[in-house]
């Protein structure tokens, strides 16, 4: 079973919020010197719930004080549900309307009103109160909520209280969208004894004990080595638990609150978000394009302009596209959901949604297709979402965590698109979890032949092409696997050839210039002269009176190894293949009847010294026809093997 998300207890200050949760709790969440002396809450406080069915959750108490705005919305940041705390001799109050807000942006998808100090007021007023409560929830999460009134006195209404909290917890469980260990810090510490120590609540994924994580955007790694939720100890958190995390090889002073624990790999800091961007529709003005305003996404507030993409203005009420552009990278992925405040933090005038993480400023005319895929992205549209999304990735192939991590759709509902249109014929699999559309792949196999047989053609001595020379030539945006995938099909159809250096035409003849027939007719000719003795591009050269340029002479002598007709030995000299036979002949006989062969030999054997002797021994261990042992080389067990089977069927054995 999933953990509950945290329940988030809100409302204007003194409306009791804090005596709520120690009447439910026993404990009393505010913890700092300040709090007990002005008797307000000022730092978000955590408690822990056991249910009467068992269920744990946590609360989270917020401040009241306008004041305290940005903890408020801190604290807020990932609650599933809320409780909103309103006190019958007050009725609403500016805050009450603040937090109802600020929940709504946030995502909190349900929960209840409280109706606080009810002991404090007559039926007829808590009647009223009641009444002015559900007309304003109208329209919000909370509509059709229950109203339970409640006294801290006579605990009238605890009862219900947990009712409808057992309720919350059944229901307020964390959708995972993004497949990866994801938590935003709202506390450090330092721990006597264990070093760094920060909480917060996880959003999506398990950690367990010893896994790394990577600390964004610090761009830090650390690991995990103790795990806690509500002061216990355990071996794994996973989504909607409060966790504490004990972080190896961090300083405290090098975090703060705002930062992001992330699976390493998965996430990148930005400074461009591109939203989907809701004015209230009790903000006190309308927003204009390029308006500096505070934005709290995850547990951070941070400093932004604001560029409506597509209007100059939205007024209250009103949804729009907008990009954001930070002061300081964010952590932030895409379906996160954030709150925006005048820069005097005096007011809440919006929130919305992460549609996008950008790296790029938005401007319609160099980037066109971006607002046609936000709009498909705020409509949940993921078949059209995704097309788009592989129409601005050009030739890469893209895969699943890519799609979900750049659309924000669950992991889920991608992969069922994309198996369906795989089975359609619409996309392309490329190596073991990576597509292209169909359209896309077959033009990329038309461009990668193209490209094949261009640079064979402006190169008659290339025998092959490697997969990296094909890729550049056609689209560098296009990646290793889709290549070898492509080159992959056309050999399977036959309509190129692979050997060791890369790719070629299968049958293809090159006429060679007159001029390289010539230098290929005089190596071959110096090469068949010397026989086994082997030779340098630099001694033909010398013996030909610098006649042919050493580059020259170089190529094609490459030419001719990769046509199999000279073979390069590992000092750089090069025989011919048919020589190489002979020198093979003279070797295997000398070990079948002396039992082995040794450098020294090679005297006798060919002619020539230790160096040259050397190059050619090591060149037959290296095709595996003898195996060095000391100072001697034997017949290897495979070639011996193969060599014995050919002679028992041409020759019969001895």
């Amino acid at each position: 079973m999933s953990v509950p998300c945290p329940i988030g207890i809100a409302g204007h200050v003194d409306h009791g919020k804090t005596t709520l949760v120690k009447a439910l709790t026993g404990w009393d969440t505010d913890r700092l010197e300040e709090e007990k002396r002005r008797g307000l809450t000022i730092e978000p406080g955590v408690a822990p719930l056991v249910l009467p069915s068992g269920r744990r959750v946590a609360l989270v108490d917020v401040p009241g004080h306008r004041d305290f705005r940005k903890n408020t919305i801190r604290g807020l940041s990932a609650v599933g549900a809320a409780v909103l705390v309103v006190a019958a001799d007050d009725g609403v109050m500016p805050q009450t309307l603040d937090h109802l807000e600020i929940l709504r942006y946030m995502g909190a998808g349900t929960g209840f009103t409280v109706l606080s100090k009810a002991d404090l007021v007559d039926s007829e007023t808590l009647e009223l109160a009641e009444l002015e409560i559900r007309e304003l929830v109208r329209g919000t999460f909370l509509e059709g909520c229950p109203v339970v009134p409640f006294s801290a006195v006579d605990l009238r209404g605890l009862r219900e209280i947990l009712s409808a909290l057992e309720q919350l917890a059944e229901t307020s469980r964390p959708e995972a969208v993004h497949p990866v260990f994801r938590l935003w810090i709202d506390r450090v510490i330092h721990a006597a004894g264990f070093g760094t120590v920060v909480s917060g609540t996880v959003l999506s994924g398990t950690l367990t004990e010893g896994d790394s994580v990577e600390i964004l955007p610090a761009g830090l790694v650390a690991t995990a080595r103790f795990l806690e939720t509500h002061h216990e100890r355990v071996p794994k958190v996973e989504a909607g638990m409060r966790a504490g995390i004990n972080l190896r090889g961090v300083p405290t002073d090098a975090l703060d609150h705002g930062m992001a624990l992330v699976t390493p790999n998965y996430a990148a800091s930005a400074f461009y978000l591109n939203v989907c961007l809701d004015i209230s529709r009790h903000a006190p003005r309308p927003l204009a394009t390029r308006t500096r305003v505070k934005i709290h996404v995850g547990t951070g507030c941070h400093n932004a302009l604001v560029v409506l993409m597509d209007r100059d203005m939205l007024a209250p009420g009103e949804t729009g596209l907008a990009q954001l552009r930070l002061e300081k990278p964010v952590a932030a992925l895409s379906r996160d959901p954030f709150v925006m405040c005048s820069v005097d933090l005096e007011a809440v005038l919006g929130g919305g949604v992460v549609l996008e993480v950008s790296g790029q400023k938005f401007r319609e005319r160099k980037a066109p297709k971006v607002i046609p895929f936000l709009r498909c992205l705020m409509q949940e549209d993921v078949p059209g979402a995704v097309d788009m999304l592989f129409d601005r990735t050009g030739h890469r192939a893209v895969s699943l965590t890519e799609i979900t991590r750049a659309t924000g759709f669950p992991s889920r509902a991608v992969a069922e698109h994309v198996e369906r249109a795989c089975r359609d014929g619409r996309y392309v699999r490329v190596g073991e979890n990576r597509l292209l559309p169909k359209a896309s792949y077959s033009h990329l196999a038309r461009e990668v032949f193209r490209a094949l047989s261009e640079i064979l053609a402006e190169n008659p001595l290339k025998t092959a092409v490697s997969p990296q020379e094909i890729r550049h030539r056609v689209d560098t945006a296009m990646d290793d696997a889709t290549a070898e995938s492509i080159l992959a099909d056309l050999e399977a159809r036959g309509t190129v050839a692979r050997d060791p250096t890369g790719y070629r035409l299968p049958d293809r003849v090159t006429a060679l210039p007159r001029r390289q027939q010539e230098i290929v007719d005089k190596v071959l000719s110096y090469a068949k002269k010397l026989g086994w003795r082997t030779f340098a591009v630099g001694t033909f050269c010398d013996d030909h009176g610098e006649r042919y340029p050493r580059p020259e002479v170089q190529k094609i002598a490459d030419y001719l190894t990769a046509q199999k007709t000279l073979v390069r030995l590992r000092d750089g000299r090069y025989m011919t293949r048919e020589a190489l036979e002979e020198v093979k002949e003279i070797v295997r006989t000398k070990i079948l009847r002396d039992g082995s062969v040794t450098i020294a030999d090679c005297t006798a054997l060919f002619g020539f010294g230790r160096t040259r002797g050397i190059s050619i021994l090591d060149y037959l261990d290296s095709i595996g026809m003898t195996i060095r042992v000391g100072d001697r080389r034997v017949l290897s067990e495979q070639y011996a093997k193969t060599f014995w089977n050919g002679r028992s069927k041409d020759q019969g054995a001895p």
